[in-house]
């Protein structure tokens, strides 16, 4: 039998599970994406998502939002900007807020793909009724659980 570091770690390997998770759902989804001809990434889901059916969106509000890094957000924008398939314009009262919207090719993208959405929520569903269906909760207080008290801060108070 071949041996498990990370299994055999626990605890310890928490981020690395969480992240190689991840990193397996989104390659799934992603040759999906490709075996259907559509030119999207996972990655870009939940700032499309955030964009659909908004007139605009500042990258500030986006990142709160999607709780993710302002440099995060940025570097997805940027690449969906390229796609052309949104447009980024500035605020006219603060030039230095970028606002975002869905392009007219990112809203005939976002109405073709809505229908495999479904289905890959329904099959996460299903995966999720398989193994925990309080997943998202204890997911969710784990979010929780940081947002009061960082790791920095746990670790820092171990070592004294």
């Amino acid at each position: 039998m071949k041996r498990n570091i990370v299994e055999e770690l626990g605890s310890l390997a928490l981020a690395t599970r969480l992240k190689s998770l991840s990193e397996r759902l989104a390659k799934d989804v992603g040759l999906i994406y490709k075996e259907l001809s559509f030119d999207f990434e996972p990655r870009w889901f939940a700032m499309i998502y955030a964009l659909k059916g908004k007139d605009t969106l500042a990258v500030t509000e986006l990142s709160a939002m999607l709780q993710q890094t302002h440099p995060a957000v940025n570097q997805v924008a940027n690449v969906l900007v390229e796609k052309g398939l949104v447009i980024e314009s500035k605020d006219e009262t603060d030039q230095r807020k970028r606002l975002l919207k869905l392009s007219r090719s990112g809203s005939a993208l976002v109405n073709k793909m809505e229908g495999i959405w479904e289905k890959i929520k329904v099959a996460n569903d299903e995966l999720l009724k398989e193994t925990d269906p309080d997943f998202l909760v204890r997911v969710q207080k784990l979010e929780e659980a940081l947002e009061d008290r960082n790791m920095y801060d746990r670790v820092r108070q171990q070592l004294g």
